[in-house]
């Protein structure tokens, strides 16, 4: 947790970073979203190779969790002093190696730490809510100190990474090695039933087949659709309140609210993903969580904030339950699986984000949101209802009756 928060953290000045940088050099609103796709998908895309390379060497998954966030939060401190847009590039290049070295060993550990006991939602939806809360409190600290210093007070965020750097090591040490291990996690507690629709154990085993490998793909969908609309809406929020008479100051604040909200209801998911199934939490966060943030760009005032909020909760309640969904449909290849739907799924919305941009500069930020957004929500409609065919809504194991109840969307 402690690793997932320091990652993010760093890894999330970026959009404070991105108004000043457009005024520092002239940019147009799809050279600004470039710079946000290119860290994110670069992060995204690398995922994969080190999910698999720790997949096949356990022993590099204390190391990858360790130097990631240690490698991003270098790299991320020097954005706000380097003089050319292709520095910066390349900076955010680097700093994206580390957040792809960090993510998926950590998201397989974190899932593996309480699974025998039939909690693994709780396992990924702490670390995930640790990884969030990093997240939304990195650009508040970045901005204020931008907002009275200038770009280059950024590189002053290095001094914290060498205690934290001494910090993870020593906690990193006490990794169990049923964390560390290749194979199932271990047996399930006493009372525990294996087959429960929405949690891990031997029959889960079994999910790793055609079904399993189709579930996933649909699961990685939804991730590029969620996305696609959250990456787009956090890289250009500040610039879009801008445009409404936000200032600076109260723009970053507002996108991190925007944020800061996503580590609760990422928690409130997992939770619920345990008891009622991950499907049904899946999906109803998404479609209102679309609905949501349709209503704040065409509302006005506390009511088009409160909308933005409720729509970036209702987004990430559903992050650490398809993580957990993911890990159980392969749970041999927990890293891969996570790499997956953390990672490459990323990834693939991160590539939207300059041509989101480039459409508001002909039509404007807010058309060229709620086009994104209104397109995520029809696909979504899509994709759940191929997901409810293919048996998604049962969980990835075999089932009797009297298991777990799920809450299944279909049922509306």
């Amino acid at each position: 947790m402690l690793a997932h928060f320091t990652n993010d953290f760093y890894a999330n000045f970026l959009p404070v970073y991105l108004p000043l940088l457009r005024e520092k050099f002239g940019l147009s609103l799809a050279l600004v979203g470039l710079l946000s796709s290119i860290f994110t998908t670069a992060a995204s895309f690398l995922q994969l190779a080190f999910g698999v390379w720790a997949d096949r060497d356990h022993g590099l998954r204390r190391n990858f969790a360790l130097w990631g966030p240690l490698v991003t939060g270098a790299f991320m401190s020097v954005v706000g002093v380097l003089p050319s847009y292709g520095l910066i590039v390349g900076a955010l290049l680097l700093a994206a190696l580390g957040t792809a070295m960090f993510h998926p060993q950590a998201t397989a550990l974190s899932g593996r730490l309480l699974a025998a006991q039939g909690r693994r939602g709780l396992a990924v939806s702490l670390f995930i809510g640790a990884g969030m809360l990093g997240f939304s409190l990195g650009p508040a600290v970045m901005a204020g100190a931008l907002h009275r210093w200038g770009l280059e007070a950024s590189a002053w965020a290095l001094l914290p990474l060498i205690a934290l750097g001494l910090g993870l090591r020593a906690l990193l040490r006490g990794l169990p090695a049923l964390a560390l291990g290749p194979g199932p996690e271990s047996t399930p507690k006493a009372g525990y039933s294996a087959s429960s629709p929405s949690r891990g154990g031997p029959r889960a085993e079994e999910g790793a087949g055609d079904k399993g490998l189709k579930g996933l793909a649909v699961l990685w969908g939804l991730v590029v659709l969620r996305h696609a609309v959250l990456l787009s809406f956090m890289t250009f929020l500040v610039i879009l309140l801008q445009g409404r008479g936000y200032g600076y100051l109260a723009g970053s604040f507002a996108l991190v609210g925007f944020l800061l909200v996503s580590a609760p209801a990422g928690l409130l998911g997992g939770l619920l993903s345990d008891r009622w199934g991950r499907w049904g939490v899946t999906v109803w966060s998404l479609r209102l969580g679309f609905a949501a943030l349709l209503g704040f760009l065409f509302a006005q005032g506390v009511i088009s904030l409160a909308l933005l909020l409720l729509g970036g909760a209702l987004l990430s309640a559903s992050n650490p339950v398809i993580v957990a969904h993911a890990q159980e449909l392969l749970p041999r290849r927990s890293s891969t699986a996570s790499a997956l739907v953390m990672g490459v799924g990323w990834g693939v919305g991160a590539l939207l984000i300059g041509p989101v941009g480039a459409l508001g500069d002909v039509w404007g930020l807010e058309r060229a949101l709620g086009l994104t957004t209104f397109v995520a929500f029809g696909l979504t409609l899509g994709l759940t209802a191929l997901g409810r065919r293919l048996g998604l809504a049962r969980g990835p194991g075999l089932h009797r009756a009297g298991t777990a109840p799920t809450l299944h969307a279909e049922n509306d």
